[in-house]
């Protein structure tokens, strides 16, 4: 063992050790600050990557501005989808580390809502097959990511890779047991009521039950790996699959995955190939969702099953076009109201705004009104119907520097030993926060406060039932002090 691995255990000790009265005549100072892994000269490092990514989108859109191929429209759509693929997937490696962010996963769901589906989109419709082009989209898609990652994410600070995120062994127990109890009281509603009656609470209950039997991943003092660890969340992944899962929900399920991976490759060193098994396993998930939707429904149109990740692309292009008629309504920030107040039940406030998936139906499919039927058309969409292409320029450092500030947030978060259950439960709701970013990619921000904030309402409940109760013994401060006794946490 190295020196360095032995000091952090002596640390890690230090915290986690509970000897009664003894230990407070002996208790340590003010912990040092975390360090952080910091490159002195980030932006002028990437500066030459993101360049060359401009430099690549540029090269891509000549394909059609030389005409050097027998469909140039076409090629350059190809060629500029595959490149905004392979961007979203390559932040979502390097960024963090061996660690699963929130810029990460945001990049991660634009390679597929948006690389992925444009390229799928093209490849189906062939050259001049598409009813709307979809390269104007496509452009200022890619160019505007690119460039928020070159201004906001390339110099995101990260602390060392070989501290892990560690958990105290009764914690991790504690958080097992109420983990089981959400997801049984989940399972148990979803079977008591009709689906008509069912409220997003009991699915974020499961969801949040999932997640807390992810963190008994997390190493403590023993460092001794047990199979258990992995079948116990696994066999919660597949309860919510089987009881809470209704076909429709494909894109919580690919969060729940996150969840667990994130916590999987938040242990410590050499967890990198965490990112490359969520990689490995995206296509095949994908295509297997893909077709338990399309054989879920008859007479179902989408016979493919990916109108869900492919179609939010394609109603921004549509957006786009009626943009550039100038007969797109402007909302001027409406659906950013309703995200904040989406959380207030409808029975409470009958006139409450629609979020952006009701709000997009009246302009794109009219004859849908009143059916309860909701559209998706990405982040960039929502920007646009607000604010029109200045929105989409707005974009560009709101979103560049919340999710900078939310990886911060989690950093943060995770810097410290997790030995209280307000520590637990601050950490969880960090997960949730970093892997609601499908959401908000996929349909904007109404669609990522419902889900999220319904997930975060649940961990509330549980910390104001619970986690308030185990305050720190006597004598030490709420930053400093050692987890609870095992006697105390069962209760």
């Amino acid at each position: 063992m190295s020196v360095q691995e032995r000091q952090q255990d002596d640390r890690w000790r230090r915290l986690t050790e509970w000897s009664g009265p003894h230990h407070l005549a002996h208790q340590a100072g003010p912990a040092a600050p975390e360090t952080v892994a910091v490159a002195p000269d980030g932006l002028s490092r990437n500066l030459p990557i993101g360049l060359g990514w401009i430099a690549a989108g540029i090269s891509a859109l000549g394909v059609e501005s030389f005409a050097v191929t027998a469909h140039p429209q076409h090629s350059a759509t190809l060629l500029l989808s595959a490149l905004a693929l392979l961007f979203g997937l390559w932040v979502f490696l390097a960024d963090g580390g061996m660690r699963i962010t929130a810029v990460g996963v945001y990049n991660f769901s634009f390679a597929l809502f948006v690389g992925f589906a444009a390229l799928y989109s093209e490849l189906k419709a062939g050259p001049g097959g598409a009813p709307v082009p979809i390269l104007p989209g496509l452009t200022l898609c890619y160019f505007l990511h690119v460039s928020t990652w070159l201004l906001f994410w390339s110099r995101l600070r990260r602390r060392p890779e070989s501290e892990p995120v560690r958990a105290d062994p009764a914690l991790s127990r504690w958080a097992l047991r109420w983990g089981i109890t959400l997801l049984a009281l989940g399972v148990v509603l979803s079977l008591a009521f009709p689906s008509r009656y069912h409220h997003l609470l009991i699915d974020s209950a499961g969801f949040v039950g999932v997640v807390l039997l992810g963190l008994g991943l997390l190493p403590g003092r023993r460092r001794r790996r047990r199979l258990v660890y992995g079948l116990v969340p696994a066999a919660g992944f597949g309860l919510y699959y089987a009881y809470l899962f209704n076909d429709f929900g494909r894109i919580v399920l690919g969060s729940l995955g996150f969840a667990l991976a994130m916590i999987l490759a938040n242990r410590g060193r050499g967890r990198r190939h965490v990112k490359v098994w969520v990689l490995a396993v995206a296509a095949p998930a994908v295509f297997v969702l893909g077709q338990i939707r399309a054989t879920s429904i008859v007479d179902n149109p989408d016979a493919d099953g990916l109108g869900s990740v492919v179609t939010p692309f394609r109603d921004f292009t549509r957006l786009l076009e009626l943009n550039a008629m100038g007969v797109l309504p402007k909302g001027w920030g409406e659906t950013f109201w309703a995200a904040a107040v989406t959380l207030v039940p409808r029975a409470m406030w009958p006139e409450k705004p629609d979020g952006l998936g009701a709000a997009l139906v009246p302009i794109l499919s009219p004859e849908m009104v009143g059916t309860g039927h909701t559209h998706a058309a990405l982040s960039f969409g929502e920007w646009l119907i607000n604010f029109g292409l200045v929105g989409l320029v707005l974009m560009v450092p709101i979103t560049g520097l919340t999710l900078r500030w939310i990886d911060r947030a989690v950093d943060r978060v995770a810097a410290r030993p997790l030995t209280t259950p307000r520590r637990l439960l601050g950490y969880t709701a960090g997960v949730l926060v970093v892997v609601g970013m499908v959401d908000l990619m996929w349909v904007g921000t109404s669609t990522y406060v419902s889900r999220t904030g319904c997930r975060l309402l649940v961990l509330l409940l549980l910390f104001v039932l619970v986690a308030w109760r185990h305050r720190p013994p006597w004598g030490l401060s709420s930053e400093g002090s050692a987890a609870p006794p095992a006697s105390a946490l069962r209760h």
